[in-house]
């Protein structure tokens, strides 16, 4: 029996070791070149034209509703199945929250959504992309989704870097559009030094050794993807015959997380706790448990949904382990 199989893991190589050697060396650690670089791969990797790297993915969230109008008195359509920090970037806006359920496959309901809303906030969850409603401004939250057909769709798009994100730099962020209007006010807004004029500025943004290391995780991602894909390709056929709900295999999915659902939800990440393999809610405080309301959708997946280690440093040995106790959970 293997020891233990984590949730998440990072996958950082040799590549990343020496880019963040090369800019050690350099003496030019905050926002710079290697900075610019990122930004101009990124763009052209997800296909926008802009590209402002800052400190989280709620810092995007925060400058591109801004940029967008969400203030006071204003209204952001969020998910209620997604973490906290949505609410986080509106309420830094001033703006008003206002969480709409999540239909079956877990995407944002655009019917829920207010039409008067200032902007709404898809969140492509655990790696599947979402429908983009339109009749308001959009910013797609692709955090578990790039790589994927995601984040070209919407006025902005935003992305996290955060340790254990598709790709990573540890903490980190990026916003990505094709509004040259809406990339200038990021730049603005995520630095206040040096200035002639005061409006509110933040500190958001990044170093360039995050970048480096971003840089090389971005060349790496198609290999990432491939290999989740693969993972996932296993635990379809070994738990087609189970009990449980499993994630689409459709197109475009970048198995961010391998996401099950079953009543028995509880009992089975007991069970495969004990055997020493972390799997765990893929959400672990929805945002309608924080200011409540009913929605039914998003609270049957918090009681239903498991999420399984899937991540490209997992060895062939630790996906048979996982797959062979999912079994014996169910012979038992």
């Amino acid at each position: 029996m293997m020891r233990s199989v984590p949730h998440s893991a990072v996958d950082v190589g040799e590549a990343e070791i020496q880019a963040a050697e090369r800019v050690l060396r350099s003496g030019r650690l905050a926002q710079g070149p290697e900075v610019a670089a990122f930004e101009d791969e990124c763009a052209a990797f997800v296909g926008r034209a802009h590209a402002v790297a800052v400190k989280s993915g709620t810092a995007a969230l925060h400058l591109a509703l801004a940029a967008l109008g969400a203030k006071e008195d204003r209204c952001v359509a969020i998910p209620a199945y997604a973490c906290a920090s949505l609410m986080t970037a509106v309420r830094l806006c001033r703006a008003v929250p206002v969480l709409c359920d999540v239909s079956e496959d877990y995407t944002l309901d655009a019917a829920a959504i207010p039409r008067d809303a200032a902007a709404a906030v898809p969140v492509h969850l655990f790696g599947a992309s979402t429908p983009i409603p339109t009749e308001m401004p959009v910013v797609e939250d692709i955090a578990q989704s790039i790589g994927g057909d995601t984040g070209r769709h919407g006025q902005a798009a935003v992305v996290s870097f955060y340790a254990t994100k598709l790709l990573t730099t540890g903490e980190g962020g990026m916003l990505l559009t094709d509004d040259e209007g809406l990339a200038e006010y990021a730049r603005d807004r995520r630095d206040y030094d040096n200035r002639e004029d005061f409006i509110e500025r933040h500190n958001y943004k990044m170093t360039d050794l995050q970048a480096a290391i971003g840089r090389e995780q971005l060349r790496r991602l198609p290999g990432f993807i491939a290999t989740r894909a693969a993972i996932a390709e296993r635990y379809h056929e070994a738990f087609a015959d189970l009990p449980v709900g499993r994630p689409s295999d459709g197109t475009g999915h970048v198995y961010f997380r391998y996401v099950i659902s079953s009543d028995e939800r509880d009992a089975l990440e007991a069970f495969l706790n004990a055997r020493g393999i972390e799997a765990k809610r893929p959400v672990y405080r929805p945002a309608h448990h924080y200011t409540g309301g009913t929605f039914p959708n998003a609270e049957r997946a918090h009681r239903t949904c498991l999420s399984l280690p899937i991540y490209p440093a997992l060895v062939d040995e630790a996906v048979t382990y996982v797959i062979d106790s999912m079994l014996a959970f169910w012979r038992a």
